[in-house]
């Protein structure tokens, strides 16, 4: 009986010497009962058990007061120390919110937002290629080298985090999402992981709904084999700083590298930092003859095989 009493207050005071080391944050949002807790505590590493969690929250009192917060936890942490923290509601992270598509300059926007890091401090860090990995150095000028590897996320950013540490942070999430098998059927389609992600940018900035997807990857896949400019909009957008519906043929002369009216191929890197969605679109693409597309006010696209056949969508869809 001492032995199991033993093993019950080291349960709650020691660590677990089973467990890898690791840290990070968890996100406890205020909905999350004890029992949610535990298994995202469970989920994300930093307790072998479940059912002890809930035990010792439920004994300890603090089933009920565990609070909303963003929470640095370590396995060289007993489950006392995890149960204080999480009831102390002392949130030691911001939560960098970075959806689909946004560009470099949106993502230093949202970054300056926390309050801690000007905008200006994180364009610089973009501009760096120190934390790039290899395989996400292209071999042309362009605007920020790390566009298109800040993958969009969700982030829990420390109060003493710097620029650096987001752009390493994003660009390691990057790398941790592209898996082998992925790496295996962008060479599959003859592209390099860094023009496969130049391609989903530019998928992601000109599809609005989801089966519109594949489709525009399909029309961009097949203009680069027949050597046809690209010829998207959203090519300009980035290359002038500006969004509209549409570019008047003045502007498709704007002289950019990125400007696709104007040059041939791709543009030199990315156009924005594309989602999961849009980078499976372009690994998903279907086999057609698409060369051409075009939106209606809703976002809608339409595809056809002949320039005659897209004058008349966008005769018929156009706004």
């Amino acid at each position: 009986m001492l032995f199991v009493f033993a093993a019950v207050v080291f349960g709650y005071i020691g660590t677990n010497p089973l467990l890898p080391a690791r840290s990070g944050f968890v996100h406890i949002r205020s909905a999350m009962s004890a029992t949610d807790t535990a298994d995202a505590l469970y989920q994300q590493g930093y307790i072998s058990s479940t059912l002890w969690f809930r035990l010792a929250a439920t004994a300890s009192g603090k089933a009920g007061q565990l609070k909303e917060g963003e929470y640095l936890i370590s396995t060289s942490m007993s489950t006392r120390d995890i149960l204080d923290k999480l009831a102390s509601g002392k949130s030691e992270a911001a939560r960098l919110v970075i959806p689909e598509g946004y560009t470099v300059w949106q993502i230093a926007k949202a970054v300056a937002q926390l309050g801690t890091i000007p905008e200006e401090e994180f364009l610089t860090a973009a501009r760096s290629d120190a934390h790039l990995y290899p395989y996400m150095k292209g071999n042309r000028a362009v605007t920020f080298p790390t566009e298109g590897f800040l993958f969009p996320d969700t982030y829990f950013v420390a109060a003493d985090a710097t620029a650096d540490d987001i752009v390493q942070m994003m660009l390691k999430n990057f790398d941790d999402h592209v898996t082998a098998d992925m790496r295996s059927q962008i060479a599959a389609r003859n592209l390099s992981i860094y023009q496969f992600v130049t391609l989903a940018s530019l998928v992601e900035k000109e599809a609005k709904y989801e089966q519109d997807r594949p489709l525009i990857a399909s029309v961009f896949l097949n203009r680069l084999q027949q050597h046809m400019k690209l010829q998207s909009d959203a090519s300009i957008s980035y290359a002038m700083g500006s969004h509209k519906a549409a570019y008047s043929i003045a502007e498709t002369q704007y002289d950019s590298p990125y400007n696709t009216y104007m040059y041939e191929g791709l543009p030199p890197g990315a156009i924005g930092n594309p989602g999961m969605e849009c980078m499976n679109a372009v690994l998903e693409a279907p086999e057609t003859s698409y060369l051409y597309f075009v939106a209606d006010g809703d976002g809608h696209n339409y595809f056809a095989v002949t320039y005659e056949d897209h004058m008349k969508n966008v005769e018929e869809h156009m706004p």
